[in-house]
């Protein structure tokens, strides 16, 4: 069993609903984290749409389209958080490899990065993914690249530490 905020899910979860309650309470402790940073962020992926769109994007590469959208100081940033997508017992972190390809697009034909935010609040992109990764075994939901999950950025390195933007925020307030 695993526990994330009084969601507890026996693995694996098989159901959508499942999936999506323990994905939505990853999401909503990431828009935390990211808040006491001083980003703004929002609901950006699937989440956000009717049941019969989801539906009917399950079926196409926008299926992989990133959860959340963030900005500090102008900078933008996508942000496909990924809870369940690391193992206890190898260290590793698992990311389909039509997400990173997908991710891969994505950057080229927008130029907004996008990071994958893992349970543990590691964080990586897409092309360290791809190049730091290896193939694993093709599975039942597809082929998926396996990376150390010691390769991963810390969340605080990547997107700021909280005590930095709450202390600026309150020189700022001082200052006005």
């Amino acid at each position: 069993m695993r526990q994330l905020k009084g969601i507890t899910h026996r693995w694996p979860m098989h159901s959508f609903h499942d999936r999506k309650s323990f994905g939505e309470a990853h999401e909503l402790r990431i828009c935390a984290e990211l808040e006491t940073r001083n980003w703004a962020v929002n609901p950006w992926g699937q989440s956000i749409l009717r049941e019969e769109i989801r539906r009917a994007i399950a079926r196409t590469r926008w299926a992989n389209f990133p959860d959340l959208v963030a900005v500090r100081d102008g900078d933008l940033v996508a942000i496909d958080a990924k809870d369940r997508m690391s193992s206890a017992d190898t260290g590793r972190y698992a990311v389909s490899q039509k997400c990173v390809s997908f991710g891969l697009q994505f950057i080229a034909a927008f130029g907004v990065p996008i990071f994958y935010v893992f349970g543990n609040l590691g964080v990586l992109t897409p092309q360290e993914v791809m190049a730091y990764g290896s193939r694993g075994p093709r599975g039942l939901g597809g082929s998926y690249y396996l990376i150390n999950g010691r390769l991963a950025h810390q969340f605080d390195d990547v997107f700021g530490h909280p005590a930095v933007y709450g202390q600026k925020e309150r020189n700022q307030d001082e200052v006005a």
